[in-house]
């Protein structure tokens, strides 16, 4: 099985999310090949319009950076992770960008419908729907509710519907850079590790037991509002972000 983790992190090694995205790849089967790009690190220009790659056979794109290698990576695996952090409800910067030039996958839209109806583009390649999506997402923020819907429901457009991806998200993302709470830490990783697991054991799905578990915060509301104010008052957020 090759895994192809997008983390799309601006602070790349440094990522909080990361920690999230390594615990739950290491719960893959022993042999698991992961190749993981830094998207930040990349060469990555917004998608301009011009439709370049609709009117090539092949859907090559006009412009001319990192974008191919990654094209031809996500072609290549069977299991794809964005991990990144929520920026402004959304996904960061660069990471919309390279969503944006994966409109070479699909086939030049003319206006036509899909069978159940819908409005959408279809795939140059259908076995680009045989591969795996994980979205692997941290906030700063003590619930999931009120923060991820806009982000879930672009990938629900994206992908086709909410089945047709997997949704790992965390809150709290920014105890990660305190250095403290290791213990509970300790134990929210080892669930999400064992969420890994049970997503390759079980046809690529991860149940709705196990999906309450690892979406319960780390700390409590108020746990968490006074570690955070220490960190801060320590001058530990300058610091993370040198």
């Amino acid at each position: 099985m090759k895994v192809l983790v997008l983390n799309a992190s601006p602070k790349q090694d440094r990522s909080n999310t990361m920690n999230v995205t390594d615990a739950f790849v290491s719960g893959f089967p022993e042999g698991t090949e992961v190749k993981r790009i830094n998207v930040y690190a990349k060469d990555i220009k917004p998608c301009r319009g011009c439709f370049a790659c609709w009117a090539s056979k092949d859907g090559k794109c006009a412009i001319k950076d990192d974008m191919a290698e990654i094209i031809e990576a996500i072609r290549e695996a069977d299991v794809i992770i964005e991990s990144f952090p929520l920026y402004f409800y959304g996904m960061p910067s660069q990471l919309k960008a390279l969503t944006d030039r994966c409109l070479c996958l699909a086939e030049p839209y003319m206006g036509g419908k899909s069978a159940d109806n819908q409005t959408f583009n279809k795939m140059r390649d259908d076995s680009i729907f045989d591969k795996k999506l994980v979205v692997i997402s941290s906030c700063g923020y003590v619930e999931l509710g009120p923060v991820y819907p806009a982000l879930l429901a672009q990938y629900d457009l994206i992908c086709g519907g909410r089945d047709r991806y997997t949704a790992v998200l965390c809150a709290e993302g920014e105890i990660f850079v305190t250095g403290k709470a290791k213990r509970q830490i300790a134990v929210y990783l080892d669930s999400i590790r064992k969420a890994g697991a049970e997503y390759c054991e079980n046809g690529f799905k991860i149940s709705e037991e196990t999906m309450r578990k690892i979406s319960i915060p780390i700390l409590s509301a108020t746990g968490f509002e006074t570690l955070t104010s220490s960190h801060m008052n320590e001058g530990g957020w300058a610091a993370t972000r040198q």
